[in-house]
């Protein structure tokens, strides 16, 4: 009997042995691992415009760099450079809407209604006396929160190009954070 017992427990250890490469193999395999990821958020419209606007145009940053108080001195001073920025419009049918404007919306300067005013706030740390004004590419000037005259639209594409200067009104521009905040709208006749 002992006999008898010692073969069963070696054929169940021998039985055990057997098992475990298989054991070993289905460890190899790669098991799934899922992990939390992150998030999207999707934002959009649906138009019954002429055209779509570019996703590059709807969100834009317009960095004006550096400028020189002493540049800005005089009242009446809009400086002579300013920062190029466009708005892509594209899939255009030009088959019932001929034309495009644009008006920039914000907060007008104190001292220059057709100028957006800058700094953050107003407050302390803003530079004082100072504008941002808006010129279309042939260099008309678009007067804050009034529609720009009409530009033709082709169809396809099409690339409305602007320029944002800064300007004074009453002059001895002080130093400080001269950055704005601007939106904007599409009319189509």
């Amino acid at each position: 009997m002992r006999f008898m017992l010692k073969s069963v427990a070696v054929m169940s250890v021998c039985s055990a042995l057997a098992i475990v490469p298989a054991l070993s193999y289905a460890d190899d395999e790669v098991v799934p691992v899922t992990v939390d990821g992150g998030t999207l958020n999707f934002e959009g419209s649906v138009v019954t415009a002429a055209c779509a606007l570019s996703s590059s145009s709807a969100v834009q940053s317009i960095n004006m760099g550096q400028v020189r108080a002493a540049s800005l001195a005089t009242a009446g001073t809009t400086l002579s450079t300013g920062k190029d920025f466009t708005i892509s419009l594209e899939d255009c049918d030009n088959s019932t809407y001929k034309n495009v404007a644009v008006t920039f919306s914000g907060t007008a300067d104190a001292n220059d209604a057709t100028g957006l005013a800058t700094g953050v706030n107003g407050g302390s740390g803003s530079a004082q006396n100072l504008s941002i004004r808006f010129y279309d590419e042939t260099g008309t000037q678009i007067n804050l929160n009034e529609t720009s005259s009409t530009t033709a639209l082709r169809a396809g594409s099409n690339t409305l190009n602007f320029t944002a200067k800064y300007h004074t009104e009453v002059g001895d521009v002080t130093s400080g954070d001269a950055s704005a905040v601007a939106t904007y709208t599409l009319t189509y006749s």
